[in-house]
């Protein structure tokens, strides 16, 4: 099992915008520093205070998972940095290419790029993109991405986008192409033998453990029917807070999460398991919770969103050392 810290950057208005970069950057040293394998950044635009009543803050504050990328790569030196997820269908797939390549040039090879669809319409809105396109030019997007990466010189002519001949500078350190994890709320079978055909990786969102077995049921089948026999990393995330008790962990993490769950019932369905889902408690009880994910559904990867709702500073910290130090060694042997 490989352990995450995810970065969305919520923006509650007790916080000014650039106190939330700085945790978070402090928060990003000390991934590194307790030996998580990855930090997992992403990207949303605009202000949601106008779509959102009732939420005292922002959603994310973060308009670039790449450019956040380049600096983390700067503070780090062993942890991988991905993009959950970076949203195709809204930026020109060679910009998205550049800037991917860049970010793996400073890290020396530690990026992984994670893409999905993008679901809120009011950032689609803001671009000018219809959201109803999404899905085809995520499609091209991605085409024209891994083209870029691997020819010397390539051109292209779709539906969306038209590519003279180019050649793409800077170039990624890693060959052929930083690993890609491909994104799905529900993992449809479709995804998954597009994942397991290209030799990407599965990431899952907040599916119950049954879910989350059903689609690895699924990848094993891929498996046999393509001839795929490496490890599939398939990933999911969880809300994670870890404390000295299951009591302490639970008078602190439930107020903090109703900001997340008010800020996005309305652009997707939030169901009741994502409460039961969360992994709050002293260190035995979120290791039972891992277990089950790791034993039942087969996930491998899990990103952990440790910072979250209001929560303060030194208790996201304190949080993310005991997770290190009490949690992941139940899971490294």
């Amino acid at each position: 099992m490989k352990f995450g810290s995810f970065h969305l950057m919520e923006g509650p208005f007790t916080k000014s915008e650039q106190q939330v970069y700085l945790e978070h950057i402090e928060q990003i040293k000390t991934s590194d520093a307790i030996g998580l394998d990855y930090v997992w950044l992403t990207e949303h635009h605009f202000s949601s205070v106008p779509y959102v009543p009732g939420v005292d803050g922002e959603y994310c504050v973060c308009a670039s998972p790449f450019a956040m990328a380049c600096a983390v790569a700067m503070i780090t030196k062993n942890v991988r940095i991905g993009s959950a997820i970076k949203i195709l269908a809204i930026d020109h797939p060679l910009r998205t290419a550049e800037d991917v390549a860049m970010a793996d040039l400073l890290s020396q090879g530690r990026i992984d790029f994670g893409v999905g669809l993008g679901y809120r319409k009011y950032e689609f809105d803001g671009l000018g993109v219809k959201i109803e396109d999404k899905l085809e030019r995520h499609q091209e997007a991605l085409d024209i991405i891994l083209k870029a990466w691997t020819s010397d010189e390539f051109s292209f002519k779709g539906k969306y986008w038209d590519i003279p001949n180019v050649r793409l500078v800077p170039r990624p350190v890693q060959k052929p192409h930083p690993p890609i994890w491909l994104a799905s709320r529900y993992t449809p079978r479709d995804v998954v033998d597009f994942a397991l055909g290209g030799g990407f990786k599965l990431l899952s969102a907040w599916q119950p453990a049954d879910d989350l077995r059903a689609s690895y049921q699924m990848v094993e089948e891929s498996q046999a029917r393509l001839g795929v026999t490496e490890r599939v990393d398939f990933g999911c995330i969880r809300h994670v807070y870890v404390a000295d008790s299951d009591a302490e962990a639970q008078k602190v993490a439930p107020d903090a999460i109703e900001y997340y769950l008010k800020s996005t019932a309305q652009f997707r369905p939030v169901g009741d398991h994502e409460k039961g889902q969360m992994i709050f408690g002293g260190p035995q009880t979120c290791i039972e919770k891992i277990k089950e994910l790791e034993d039942y559904a087969k996930v491998n990867t899990l990103i952990c969103w440790m910072n979250f709702g209001d929560l303060k500073q030194e208790q996201v910290l304190r949080s993310m050392k005991l997770f290190a130090s009490e949690v992941v060694p139940a899971f490294r042997n």
